[in-house]
């Protein structure tokens, strides 16, 4: 049996995944999938609302009896660009924002069939200052759970089209 996966990008990533889902938003949400120390330099370069997966630290792979599961330990922030000299009621209003933005997300990945349901409290971290860019939003830690992984039996290779096609099927 092959072990090994020819062409990554095009499995059903959890990246791409969540890609996929963010996509489904609208051309008003920007998306960017990278660690802390590049979208510190990305974010630059955003004029609108985002949604920025970072690379996950971690996770964990649930073997099953017939396909393998990616659960990663998820960091999604949920920013926009603010001016130098807001005063606290617009930040407030920003985080907001970014709070029904978070929602819109929630909402959309639920629907999707991608991943288990989010459902029940999901704490969040208000970004603020944190980046050299001027952004305010929330991060969430939402427990990703793969509805479909990669098969193990018989064909191993689960092709993104097919998996967001299928919704997971």
């Amino acid at each position: 049996m092959e072990t090994t996966l020819k062409n990554i990008a095009e499995h059903g990533t959890v990246e791409k995944k969540i890609h996929k889902i963010v996509d489904s938003m609208g051309a008003d949400v920007a998306y960017q999938f990278m660690n802390w120390a590049q979208a510190n330099v990305e974010l630059d370069r955003v004029d609108k609302p985002s949604v920025i997966y970072i690379l996950p630290p971690a996770g964990e792979l649930d073997f099953g009896w017939a396909q393998v599961k990616d659960r990663p330990d998820a960091q999604i922030a949920f920013v926009a660009p603010t001016d130098f000299d807001f005063d606290g009621e617009e930040n407030d209003d920003i985080i907001e924002q970014m709070k029904r933005l978070c929602i819109r997300f929630i909402k959309k990945l639920n629907e999707s069939g991608l991943f288990e349901q989010i459902e029940g409290r999901q704490p969040y971290r208000v970004l603020y200052d944190y980046l050299d860019r001027n952004v305010t939003g929330i991060v969430i830690e939402p427990k990703l759970k793969e509805e479909q992984g990669i098969l193990i039996c018989g064909d191993s290779e689960v092709r993104t089209e097919d998996v967001l096609e299928n919704g997971g099927d």
